[in-house]
């Protein structure tokens, strides 16, 4: 392992093209998606926050005032604003500009960046202490996780807040051995604290590996010791920056921020489906984001990781194993341990709320994906001694198969991303027999768009389970849904029940079968076989 190399021009280079690259395909794919229910209240979000900018630019001093702020930051309070600002003014520029072909584009586009973004730092980050080509190959096994490439798509904080991590614990990593990142670490710190509250655990993550790098520098009578001022000027410029970014905290600061950390402490959101069981409540079995990266991230993928965290072995030595005159370096392997195991970890507690699955641990996958990187350049550096001969094409070829099953299975999940399992576990099939969820978030609902306007040639109606209002209007302003089909208030004056398939919905498809007196839905939305939406039609309706 290499602790740390300079990043060379055509190393930026390769992160940019793999950024360019990836936005590109997020943008060229994002029409298949619907929005989610959560994307469709930060997009209500976004456009009050645009409206507060657009008066604090024409009057200042009106924008400022409490009632002015609370007016238009009160909605959806319970999550920091700098997302929800990035997508304000991204629509924005859109509406002044007509950049995107349409206007869920306009608000989905800083998370595609952000996603983008991401891929850049792994490789760089990867290719500061490993060969390029496991560094390229930690990019890309991270952008080809099927979930990955679904919540990258999206205006919503997980992609983001997983790219905010990962920065920090660069900077941070950059920071032990040069002062001028300190500053850095805060700022950075701050701007993850403004994304998501995943963003709390990074200070308990970097001070586990700072004392076991001390520890293992005093061991070895290391003449470089790391300073404690990066912890400094994360616990003063990050919240600073925290408190600058978020206009809701400018007045009844510290109530608010008590208001905001309690809303998470005890946020239960989302029922959970998981091996027949559905969770209402904490706790969720331990097993959760163990099992659940097993079953949605290619097991090649999850194979090289853990070829490479063994043959970073003796890193992970307790550092009273550490040797007198011993290099010690920066501990890399340890802190990346930290950075996946910390948010797997976090929704294992038991006492942590229920969420909605993949993406409250996704800043874990960056990390987990470089290891794979490592893993990959060990078993080629081997194969090349000893079978291969020097030879770099049958390296080519064996990392193309090892990342080959991710990019299959991403491009076949799209764009049922939330609904995909790896053959690990059966596929999809499988997962429904094990009782998993097959969905949530109502974003399957626009894989039913065609059909709903073949049925409803002259208009119609329709009620929609799990699907907000927002989301349906996004569907309208994209130009998917014509006008003349609208979101009925209730099943008795809709032509069509779209009911979702999640067993917390069960009572829902009993209620239009007595509704509609027939248990027998007209279609049924399948993925891989497995239902995911049924539509029950209304024996009222005029045809």
């Amino acid at each position: 392992m290499i602790d740390a190399r300079s990043l060379a021009r055509r190393d930026h280079l390769i992160g940019a093209a793999l950024c360019v690259a990836y936005v590109a395909l997020l943008l060229a794919t994002a029409p298949d998606l619907a929005m989610s229910r959560d994307e469709s209240f930060y997009v209500h979000a976004a456009k009050s926050y645009a409206g507060w900018v657009q008066e604090l630019l024409s009057d200042p001093a009106s924008a400022l005032s409490q009632q002015s702020i609370d007016r238009a930051w009160r909605y959806n309070w319970e999550h920091p604003a700098w997302m929800k600002l990035s997508f304000a003014w991204s629509w924005l520029a859109h509406e002044a500009l007509g950049i995107f072909p349409r206007d869920s584009l306009a608000f989905r586009f800083p998370g595609m960046l952000s996603a983008g973004l991401l891929l850049w730092l792994i490789y760089a980050w990867g290719a500061s202490v490993m060969p390029r080509r496991g560094a390229l190959f930690a990019a890309l096994a991270f952008a080809s996780m099927p979930r990955v490439f679904y919540h990258s798509h999206l205006d919503c904080f997980d992609v983001p807040i997983a790219l905010f991590t990962t920065l920090c614990a660069y900077v941070y990593w950059r920071a032990l051995s040069d002062a001028r990142w300190v500053p850095v670490l805060g700022l950075t710190f701050g701007m993850a604290l403004a994304t998501k509250h995943n963003s709390w655990i990074l200070p308990g993550i970097f001070l586990i590996h700072f004392a076991w790098l001390r520890a293992a520098q005093r061991r070895a009578h290391s003449p470089e010791r790391a300073s404690f001022r990066w912890l400094l000027s994360m616990l003063t410029l990050g919240p600073l920056v925290f408190v600058a970014s978020w206009p809701w905290l400018w007045h009844d600061t510290f109530e608010r921020i008590a208001a905001y950390v309690g809303f998470h402490l005890r946020h239960v959101h989302y029922t959970y489906q998981y091996l027949g069981v559905s969770y209402f409540e904490p706790p969720l079995p331990v097993s959760v984001p163990f099992v659940m990266t097993l079953f949605t991230v290619s097991a090649c993928v999850i194979a090289l990781a853990f070829v490479g965290a063994f043959e970073w072995r003796r890193a992970f030595r307790p550092p009273w194993r550490v040797e007198p005159g011993e290099p010690v370096g920066r501990l890399t392997p340890v802190l990346w341990l930290g950075c996946m195991l910390a948010p797997l970890l976090a929704v294992a507690l038991p006492s942590s709320p229920i969420f909605g699955g993949t993406k409250h641990w996704l800043p874990a996958y960056p990390f987990l994906a470089l290891f794979a990187g490592y893993g990959l350049v060990a078993l080629l550096e081997h194969a090349e001694l000893s079978w291969w001969l020097g030879r770099r094409w049958p390296s080519w070829a064996f990392a193309a198969l090892c990342l080959a099953p991710g990019v299959v299975q991403t491009s076949h999940s799209h764009p049922f991303g939330l609904s995909h399992y790896m053959p690990i576990v059966g596929g999809v099939p499988g997962a429904a027999d094990l009782g998993m969820n097959r969905q949530f978030w109502g974003f399957t609902t626009g894989s039913l768009v065609p059909w709903l306007k073949a049925q409803l040639p002259e208009g119609g109606a329709v009620w929609l389970c799990d699907t907000t209002a927002g989301a349906w209007a996004m569907l309208r302003a994209d130009g998917e849904i014509p006008a003349n089909i609208v979101a009925a208030r209730s099943m008795a004056e809709a032509d069509f029940a779209l009911v979702h398939h999640e067993r917390h919905f069960a009572e829902v498809d009993y209620q239009a079968w007595v509704a509609y007196r027939s248990s027998q839905p007209v279609e049924v939305l399948r993925y891989d076989g497995v239902p995911i939406i049924s539509v029950y039609e209304n024996p009222a309706r005029s045809r």
